[in-house]
């Protein structure tokens, strides 16, 4: 099994090499790409959600057409 690295300013190094620290913090900055995805995925589908609310709103102030023939008094 290969070991992990992480490339840092154009540097590759070993995950087990680095501080603990780093090591920390390089797992917290994962973390955080993943929730951000998450996040970004989640305001798409809220985009699209909130543009058919917007589009039914649009269409429920819309003026009823008059069906073909029918009397108006």
């Amino acid at each position: 099994m290969s070991e992990q690295t992480v490339t840092i300013n154009e540097e590759e190094h070993n995950v087990s090499e680095l501080a603990v620290e780093t090591q920390a913090h390089i797992a917290r900055v994962n973390e955080l790409r993943q929730e951000i995805g998450r996040l970004q995925m989640q305001i798409s589908e809220r985009e699209v959600v909130l543009q058919a609310y917007t589009t039914a709103i649009v269409e429920a102030v819309k003026p009823v057409e008059e069906a073909e023939g029918e009397v108006v008094n």
